[in-house]
């Protein structure tokens, strides 16, 4: 893979395991120290992801014409600043809602112009030909960091509080900074010869114009709404029903991406077994059988312990469906796509789907808070069999589009 891509995989590492001590804190702060419920869970995560929405397409066109090392650093930089800021305010005594509504969409916004420049990054990196390995490594790393990251946090934020667990995220996007600094700087991209507005109607129909990004996008948007969903109740469910506090929020998320992280290890294999369209498809349809395994801790009469056992054991099907299919995901994106439009192709994929989970989010918590988390989640199941059953029927499992 070369030196450069080993440094940008353990920029990646940082960054994860910033985002998953980072997460961890902030709905740990919502439900533990605010008394919020699954509504304002739900809002968390929707102004997480608001920033996709609003400026995503904006984004994706603006950053394809800039240096994509650059925007990385610098987007790690705001991500530093306000993580810290957030965890001083907390010190001192000024934590509310709205202060982590306005924390939570400042740091989806730095997040939003990262991905957009370093997911464009990587067929800078690396050959077409090697883009699966390329992101199969690159899952590893960040699964690893998404399993030790909410895992740790949980721990610290039982012993020293979640601001502190704060501070360590902040840290991690500085190192991140750091490292990137020291790779080679890449070329800017050719001039646009047309307007933000032409540009972003462009990657729009390229996406879903084309005969294997366009199913595949489609039936990915559901699945970004149901998950958006699920993880939203997920919350509540541990935090409150199971009581399970902070460290068993830490460990479930913890062995979902211990999960994935395995999922991911065998993933090229799998891939070059059943091709990469097959393998996503796979993925769908586990879904709803391990998130029926997730409702069922809510629905039964179980003691705690045996209930999060079954969540333990869901989130752990998901994880490994999931790490198997990611890569697969990613690679096809990309081979599908000229440099010149990854950036574009990228930022579409991550608006639509982002703004599945701002809708979703929301709505979910509201659901769950309505009806129980248990029947909210049997819904969300219904949603991901949808999914799964429409992607199955797609151009991408007939063998037309399969890779």
């Amino acid at each position: 893979m070369g030196g450069a891509f080993w440094r940008f995989w353990s920029v990646e590492l940082a960054t994860e395991t910033g985002l998953g001590l980072a997460v961890i804190a902030l709905q740990t702060l919502v439900v533990l120290d605010l008394g919020g419920g699954a509504t304002e869970v739900g809002w968390l995560s929707s102004a997480r992801f608001l920033p996709y929405v609003v400026l995503g397409l904006l984004v994706g066109a603006i950053v394809e014409g800039m240096r994509r090392r650059t925007v990385m650093i610098v987007s790690d930089l705001v991500r530093t600043l306000v993580l810290g800021g957030l965890a001083a305010v907390w010190l001192a005594g000024g934590g509310a809602f709205w202060v982590l509504l306005l924390a939570v969409v400042l740091l989806g916004t730095a997040s939003l112009v990262n991905d957009a420049a370093s997911q464009a990054f990587v067929p800078r990196l690396v050959d077409r030909d090697r883009l699966l390995p390329a992101h199969q490594r690159l899952d590893i790393g960040s699964n690893t960091a998404q399993s030790a990251g909410p895992a740790v946090s949980g721990v610290i934020i039982a012993w020293l509080g979640a601001p502190v667990s704060l501070l360590l995220a902040a840290v991690a996007h500085l190192l991140s900074a750091l490292v990137l600094w020291g790779l080679p700087r890449d070329e800017r991209a050719q001039r646009r010869t047309h307007g933000l507005g032409r540009a972003i109607g462009h990657g729009l129909r390229f996406v879903h114009r084309h005969p294997r990004l366009g199913p595949f996008a489609r039936w990915t948007h559901v699945w970004f709404f149901c998950n958006g969903a699920a993880m939203t109740l997920l919350v509540p469910l541990v935090l409150l029903e199971l009581d399970a506090g902070a460290a068993g929020l830490g460990l479930v998320l913890g062995v979902l991406g211990g999960a994935t992280l395995l999922g991911t290890a065998f993933s090229g294999m799998i891939a070059t077994r059943l091709g990469m369209a097959r393998t996503i498809i796979l993925e769908h349809a586990v879904m709803p059988l391990s998130w029926g395994v997730v409702a069922l801790a809510a629905l039964l009469p179980l003691a705690p312990a045996a209930g999060l056992a079954l969540v333990v054991a869901g989130l752990a099907v998901t994880g490994v469906a999931m790490g198997l299919s990611n890569p697969s995901e990613m690679a096809l994106r990309q081979r599908a796509t000229p440099d010149r439009m990854q950036a574009r192709m990228n930022a579409t994929m991550r608006t639509i789907n982002r703004a599945m989970i701002v809708v979703a989010a929301p709505l979910g918590g509201l659901l769950g808070d309505a009806i129980g988390i248990g029947s909210a989640l049997v819904i969300v199941c219904g949603g991901f069999a949808v999914a799964a059953i429409g992607m199955a029927a797609s151009p991408l499992a007939r063998g037309r589009t399969a890779a």
